[in-house]
């Protein structure tokens, strides 16, 4: 991800226009090259993360996008834990001692002594957690072209992250890669209202001004969201976007030109939803987890994407499940006006206790027990035995 120093636009008039390079461009191409090709010397030698940036420094003195496909290609590092937490401590405790020990006639061994008998051992890398000194444990690499066309989504990605609002419009698009699309659209946690316009879909999605608390992290998420949009045969977006004191519309659409880094999602699995899925499959004989969830759709024609999908195996019935994280209370309410006005809908709602209580849910829900019997609270993730216990409770709305 970029920030703002790294964006190049220009405005015409109240539009913001993001500067491309161009993809194809033998000179930049073999910048790039030359770019890439230190983070693979630096990744194979574990160099440390200042020696890096100085063997880099040659790159970022030439100006023009150099800062940029730098920060881009060392975003694809991993830099190596110490894992010496206590480092900060004992650089503390043997700058005292040594204070301390400054002016006495101790010799330099029995200063080592007197310093190891406490705990502190001079020979020790103290400052080994700092940043400049991370070591390099790993590096993604790529083709120069992939990190030319990472950077043209990113300079539009750094401008989402001062987005009031995006609006998606897809073309006429494969369920599949729809599907997708709404995957990304959950993964990242995103506010967002889907509706049915002609032969697509319209998601209107929260921008990070929009939201009073974490809004850096949404914003990040939304910037993300970003690279799932550009694999759609089809789309559109509008964004307005606040810049330097000014707000801007922000348009684009497939002519762009852009390129998704994403590839395989359906093969990566998030930790906390792998663990559910293993231990429901362990714990519970009456139910399965559904391999497809489906969009559902209420009365007033808004659409959905539950977070899971249940089957129960005696009646072959099926009943989903939507989450609702620490930003989601207003579409909390609009799903739980959505089941006060269509009470068959197969669903049950989860709420994490960040946006919600016992008192809140009763107030969300009007005091209403039939809908209070379809919601409950979770931390972080929900646990396999609150899941199987709302599943029973809601199997009366299961078609």
């Amino acid at each position: 991800m970029l920030n703002r120093e790294l964006l190049r636009l220009h405005r015409r008039g109240d539009r913001a226009l993001p500067c491309f390079i161009d993809t194809a461009d033998p000179d930049l191409l073999e910048k790039a090259d030359r770019i890439l090709t230190v983070f693979r010397s630096a990744a194979a030698s574990g160099t440390t993360r200042g020696e890096l940036a100085e063997s880099l420094e040659c790159f970022r003195n030439s100006g023009g996008e150099n800062a940029a496909l730098i920060k881009l290609a060392e975003d694809s590092c991993r830099f190596a834990d110490t894992g010496r937490d206590e480092l900060p401590e004992l650089r503390k405790k043997l700058f005292e001692k040594s204070a301390g020990l400054l002016f006495t006639s101790d010799s330099p061994e029995a200063l080592h002594k007197t310093l190891a008998d406490d705990g502190v051992l001079p020979e020790l890398d103290i400052y080994a957690d700092l940043p400049e000194n991370q070591v390099i444990s790993g590096f993604r690499d790529m083709p120069p072209a992939e990190l030319l066309q990472r950077y043209n989504v990113a300079q539009v990605q750094g401008l989402l992250l001062f987005a009031q609002k995006l609006v998606v419009r897809t073309g006429e698009t494969a369920p599949a890669d729809l599907r997708r699309c709404f995957k990304y659209l959950k993964f990242f946690r995103l506010l967002a209202s889907i509706t049915r316009k002609g032969n697509g879909f319209e998601m209107e999605i929260s921008g990070p001004l929009a939201i009073f608390s974490n809004s850096r992290k949404y914003a990040v998420q939304l910037a993300a969201f970003l690279p799932a949009v550009l694999l759609l045969k089809h789309y559109s977006l509008a964004a307005k976007v606040e810049w330097k004191g000014r707000v801007l519309d922000l348009e684009l659409d497939e002519s762009s030109g852009l390129v998704s880094c994403y590839r395989n999602f359906s093969a990566y699995v998030p930790e906390e939803i792998a663990l559910f899925h293993r231990l429901f499959r362990e714990k519970v004989q009456d139910w399965s987890i559904v391999g497809d969830t489906p969009f559902l759709c209420g009365k007033q024609g808004e659409i959905f994407f539950p977070d899971l999908s249940f089957q129960e195996h005696a009646t072959g019935r099926i009943l989903h499940l939507e989450l609702f994280h620490r930003w989601h209370r207003g579409e909390l309410e609009k799903r739980l006006k959505t089941l006060r006005q269509d009470p068959g809908l197969p669903l049950v709602i989860g709420v994490d206790r960040s946006i919600a209580d016992e008192e809140v849910l009763r107030e969300l829900s009007g005091n209403d027990p039939e809908l209070a019997r379809r919601i409950f609270l979770f931390r972080d993730f929900p646990g396999v035995e609150r899941t199987l216990k709302i599943l029973k409770a809601g199997m009366g709305y299961a078609g």
